[in-house]
């Protein structure tokens, strides 16, 4: 008798493990769940906050364009001097004649750089990609949730734009 006792008071004990270890693995699941949910909002977030940030930077860079005497192009501030940056095309941007920063060339590459010397990304940093548009003269900059934010190189522009 004593032993079927045993048999029965360790299956209960079993039983009350697999239904606790099941609890637990049904709360982890919501939560990741819950947490895999929001991580395009923050990307959105994020991308929003360049944005601000892309917005401010120009303000900063037209500001001293106009304190320079309006150079048709112009070394940033923040830039630190690299020893292995020998091109001077680098460490400079062109300036329109309304004073807006412009590429070196109208193409993909120059937006990226554009974006890298007014933002102040390494190379390796792609959390943006950019790309050029002849039909309204822009560097578009994507990122990988569809966002982006549009800068027009004649007006100096900038457009946030939201994949939802």
């Amino acid at each position: 008798m004593q032993s079927q006792q045993k048999a029965e008071s360790d299956l209960l004990r079993v039983y009350g493990r697999l239904v606790s270890l099941t609890l637990i693995l049904i709360i982890l699941a919501v939560i990741g769940f819950k947490y895999f949910a929001t991580m395009p909002q923050l990307a959105a977030r994020s991308v929003e906050l360049e944005h601000t940030r892309f917005l401010n930077v120009l303000a900063m860079v037209r500001s001293q364009w106009l304190s320079l005497g309006k150079p048709q192009q112009m070394r940033l501030d923040w830039e630190v001097f690299n020893e292995q940056s020998v091109n001077n095309d680098q460490t400079s941007v062109l300036m329109s004649v309304q004073g807006w920063p412009q590429p070196s060339h109208l193409d993909d590459q120059s937006c990226q750089l554009l974006w890298q010397q007014l933002m102040g990304q390494e190379a390796g940093d792609e959390s943006l990609i950019g790309s050029y548009f002849a039909k309204d003269n822009s560097c578009r900059y994507r990122s990988k949730n569809g966002d982006s934010i549009g800068y027009q190189l004649n007006s100096g522009r900038v457009i946030f734009l939201t994949s939802s």
